[in-house]
């Protein structure tokens, strides 16, 4: 279809766009006859009278009211007239504004007949079809179409001329007017650049609403997860809205000021740049999840009803683009391949209209890009940058992120952020989602489905909620797999490394199984069958290792030919060795053709078959005893591409995660120095390797010259965004048990979630070092008498006259400590005793407390007021958080007395929450009351469970307490609380 023959379809829109339309207006005006000119709206319903309004507004239950977006609450305010409405717009508020409508729930609204309702929904129809319609149109299909819409629109005016009784000779003037629009679109000329001109939104808004449908529907858009196809019988796709969990977004670099991102605000990072597109960049590690949260952002777009994600419903269109595809090259290919049902349809407009339309554009995984992807990317970034509708995401391994930025122009508004990974505390609920989703999705692959037992079992095991490497979902799922596949293997921890080694062995338990049952194979033995399955993976790990060199995820037709001719030499099936190992994927170019190709299902897998390319090659070298250089290894192979270093980090850390015990230190430090020469710098990446060797003692000796302390050093001096301390947290505790060793004397941060017991294996090489802050989150929030002992041996160790801040329990030992520190500046106590009472009477009297900025003190119910001898009052700028816990009804006068003892009433900075308390708001009433009774005036805030009251109830409940204490109430999710 050309524009030529679009004619009478473009002439169906102007008369809605021009009759219509008015004829709603007309309705609109005339049923809000009390509206001065002069203001808006939503202004005039608010000042209607409750008591005898006869609008829906009024008379309707306002969770039923339509919602309106914020482009059309824009609208309403800033158009005193409704003529920048549109017919959807205009239906919404005749429905609500207008007088003696039908209730918003009545049939009327959603039915044909001849009453003005229905005859207002017939006009919303119509224009609903003519924008998903074709516009191709006979003139006799016009003729009858202009016909019919001329009566509805006559009728329409006459039943609203009855309903706000209007009179004769104002019906007739509108009418008249009508026609004389309705003639002239029939008769006159059609001129498509003047429809361009004039209509282009709404043909725009035709052709795109017809674009995204065919989007929803293309095979590439994919609401499924496929995990490692190759260990299944049958293709197996996981939905994603069943597996997704929330996954930890930082902006700003870890090692500096770096700040927590919500991801349902991923979007709205980027957006609000009114003058220029916008590009977000996602960095993550090799299986952190940039591929999931792609599919989970395809799906959310998709599925409009439930879209969560802030921002995505602004885009009328989401292309996405991988970047280890190589069939498209070029923005009009892409076109050509994503909409081929309307490209010779749309053909004049198609390239122009998604162009000119707001929206998302998703470039996956512009590390894996091949040379046609670049050009693509390349091309997409440069057709974009005049449309400031359009916003691009780009995911990419942190090795390749400096080379992804090059591509983008300097017109861009650039956001980065690092997609971390899954998040302590939500590990346990994506395992079990995904094994949940595995037995329903795959039921026949395991023939004993793990239990909930088996699945705790294994997490504890694993140590699923600290272990560093098990933030990345890929392992995760890994796990899950090899759980439902292969339980009795997961009864031991297992580093990254380890994983993909037993899938590697789970792999080839599932092919000897098959070339048993071959008929070319099944009278081998097994050493025999063996023998040549690792001579054929050789050949293998040499393919994908030139393959990685060259840009391509994909074999290409020459190396397959090489493992099918390999596979014919060594008498093994072709097919059976290439689907053991690989995944079949076919693509449909945009010319119409089909391309099928072999591809690793993760690129994490390639850098893993890499690997052992090399640690073969060197296995080969002693063997001969010839001089082992990774380095010559990778730079001689015959056929490789040219090298960079950058993108092989994930390759060179499994390559040291698979170090043979044989190998020398020599040896060791060649490859960790190629690890550093390829862009490995930062602690958490040298951590990583760390771990992944099981705290090897000779990568940890190689490591050392190139861990990074930067302004951590004792008696050296930075600027403060410089300064870089140790943090030692609970995944990485082993690995710094074995790393200090060797460190320099250098200040540490201890931030532990778990039990402080874990931190023994620290104590020997803790003391070499400076400890400035001292932090055990879960003796604050769940003290008991059995971790004081713990408590004070670590301190005994790691006690500094440097501490600037401490989180724990209170103790006489570790009292005597605090008031021999000048230097603290941050405190958070538990206090569940009355002698611990007594000693922070102690405390706050002391020189010591003088010199704090922030108090934090936690009181649970076996503390008698009377223990309370003084408040708590220090320096000017101090801030006091006090929590004030398991509150019920009970003991609303215990905690009015506890808060009262406590507070100095001429400070202002004090802030009162109440975790695991159960009061409701007649309980937080009284609460207040009681509060004020005591004289407790003028505290910043007051926070209570987020379960305990509603939204309604917290408004209610602020205003008491701003009347009462001169404080703001809110609702908090007491998470950490709660565990």
């Amino acid at each position: 279809m050309s524009l030529s023959t679009m004619k009478y379809g473009c002439k169906v829109i102007m008369n809605l766009e021009a009759a219509a339309k008015k004829v709603m207006q007309i309705v609109l005006i005339w049923g809000t006859p009390g509206k001065d000119p002069n203001e808006d709206f939503i202004t005039y319903v608010k000042r209607l009278d409750p008591s005898t309004s006869k609008t829906n507004y009024i008379l309707e239950d306002k969770k039923r009211h339509p919602n309106l977006n914020k482009t059309q609450k824009d609208k309403v305010k800033n158009d005193n007239s409704c003529e920048t409405y549109d017919i959807t717009l205009l239906l919404i508020l005749i429905k609500l504004y207008c007088l003696n409508m039908a209730r918003l729930n009545d049939a009327a609204w959603s039915n044909d007949g001849d009453e003005l309702e229905n005859l207002l929904y017939q006009i919303k129809e119509a224009r609903n079809n003519a924008m998903h319609e074709s516009l191709e149109m006979t003139k006799p299909e016009f003729e009858e179409n202009t016909r019919k819409l001329r009566e509805d629109l006559i009728a329409t005016l006459t039943k609203a001329k009855e309903r706000f009784h209007r009179s004769d000779a104002e019906l007739k003037e509108k009418i008249e007017k009508l026609e004389v629009v309705m003639n002239r679109i029939t008769d006159e000329p059609l001129d498509l650049d003047d429809f361009q001109r004039d209509y282009h939104s709404d043909l725009q808004d035709h052709i795109i609403s017809r674009l995204a449908d065919q989007l929803k529907q293309h095979p590439t858009y994919k609401k499924y997860v496929e995990p490692l196809d190759f260990l299944t019988t049958s293709k197996v796709s996981l939905n994603i809205e069943n597996i997704y969990v929330k996954p930890k977004f930082m902006q700003g670099r870890p090692e500096g000021k770096a700040k927590d991102v919500e991801h349902l605000d991923l979007i709205k990072l980027a957006q609000g740049r009114p003058n220029q597109p916008q590009v977000l960049v996602v960095e993550g590690l090799a299986g952190s999840g940039k591929t999931t949260l792609v599919a989970y952002m395809t799906k959310e777009w998709s599925n409009t009803s439930s879209n969560s994600i802030k921002g995505l419903n602004e885009y009328k269109l989401l292309v996405l683009v991988r970047g280890r595809d190589s069939h498209l090259s070029s923005y009009t290919d892409l076109i050509q391949y994503l909409f081929q049902p309307s490209t010779a349809e749309y053909k004049e407009l198609l390239s122009k209209l998604v162009k000119e339309s707001s929206l998302l554009v998703i470039i996956d995984g512009i590390d894996e890009v091949n040379k046609s992807s670049r050009e693509l990317i390349r091309d997409i970034l440069h057709q974009m940058q005049g449309n400031p509708k359009c916003t691009v995401m780009i995911t990419t391994r942190p090795e390749a992120l400096q080379e992804g930025l090059q591509l983008i122009p300097s017109t861009y508004y650039r956001v980065e952020v690092e997609l971390v990974g899954i998040p302590m505390g939500q590990r346990e609920d994506f395992l079990h989602r995904y094994l949940d989703e595995l037995h329903k999705t795959c039921p026949g692959t395991a023939s004993t489905p793990p239990t909930t037992d088996d699945i705790n079992q294994c997490i504890k095991q694993q140590d699923v909620e600290t272990k560093e490497h098990f933030r990345l979902p890929l392992n995760l799922s890994i796990v899950a797999i090899l759980m439902y596949s292969w339980p009795d293997k997961m009864n031991r921890n297992t580093t990254q490394t380890e994983l993909y080694s037993l899938i590697h062995e789970l792999t080839l338990e599932k092919l000897e199984k098959r070339l048993i049952d071959n008929d070319l194979t099944k009278d081998f033995g097994r050493r025999k069958r063996l023998d040549k399955v690792e001579n054929w993976l050789s050949a293998l790990y040499c393919e994908m290792f030139i393959a990685l060199t060259h840009d391509q995820l994909t074999l290409q037709e020459e190396s397959a030919n090489k493992l099918r001719s390999k596979c014919d030499t060594l008498e093994l099936p072709p097919d059976e060795m290439m689907a053991a190992f690989m995944e079949t994927r076919t693509v449909k170019t945009f010319r119409g053709c089909d391309l099928d190709c072999y591809s690793v299902p993760h690129k994490g897998f390639q850098d893993r078959y890499g690997a052992s390319y090399i640690k073969e090659s060197i296995k080969q070298l002693k063997k001969c005893k010839k001089s082992e250089n990774v380095k010559q290894i990778m730079f001689s192979t015959p056929g490789i591409g040219p090298i960079q270093l950058s993108k092989m980090q994930n390759l060179l850390q499994m390559l040291v995660g698979m170090i043979p015990h044989d190998w020398d230190s020599i040896m060791v430090k060649d490859v960790v120095n190629l690890l550093q020469e390829a862009g490995v710098n930062r602690r958490n990446q040298w951590l990583d390797v760390i771990e992944d060797t099981k705290c090897s003692e000779k990568v940890v000796k190689a490591i050392a010259d190139h861990f990074p302390l930067s302004g951590a050093r004792v008696g050296t001096r930075y600027d403060d965004d410089d300064y870089d301390p140790i943090v030692i947290t609970d995944g990485r505790i082993a690995a710094y048990g074995k790393l200090l060793y060797i460190l320099p004397r250098t200040q540490v941060k201890l931030d532990i979630d778990g039990d402080p017991a874990s931190l023994n294996c620290l104590l020997a090489s803790l003391d070499r070092h400076v400890c400035i802050e001292f932090k055990l989150w879960q003796t604050y929030y769940h003290p008991t008498e059995d971790i004081y002992p713990i408590v004070d041996q670590l301190l005994s160790k790691v006690w500094s006259p440097d501490l600037s801040e401490y989180i724990g329990p209170l103790s006489d030992s570790v009292l005597s400590r605090l008031q021999r520190v000048r230097s603290l500046r941050h405190i958070s106590l538990s206090i569940s005793s009355n002698h611990q009472a007594t000693l922070l009477m102690e405390l706050i009297t002391s020189t010591s407390f003088k010199h704090l900025f922030y108090l934090r003190v936690a009181v649970t119910p076996e503390v008698q007021p009377a223990a309370i001898t003084t408040n708590i009052s220090g320096n000017d700028n101090i801030w006091v958080r006090l929590y004030l816990l398991d509150v019920t009804d009970e003991r609303v006068s215990w905690a009015c007395e506890m808060v009262a003892n406590l507070i100095n009433p001429s400070q202002r900075e004090y802030n009162i929450e109440f975790p695991r308390s159960t009061l409701d708001e007649a309980g937080w009433i009284r609460m207040i009351e009681d509060l004020g009774q005591r004289g407790v005036k003028n505290i910043w805030g007051m926070s209570v469970p987020y379960t305990s009251i509603s939204s309604d109830q917290e408004d209610q409940l602020n205003n008491i307490c701003r009347n009462t204490l001169g404080a703001y109430l809110d609702r908090v999710n007491f998470e950490d609380w709660n565990k």
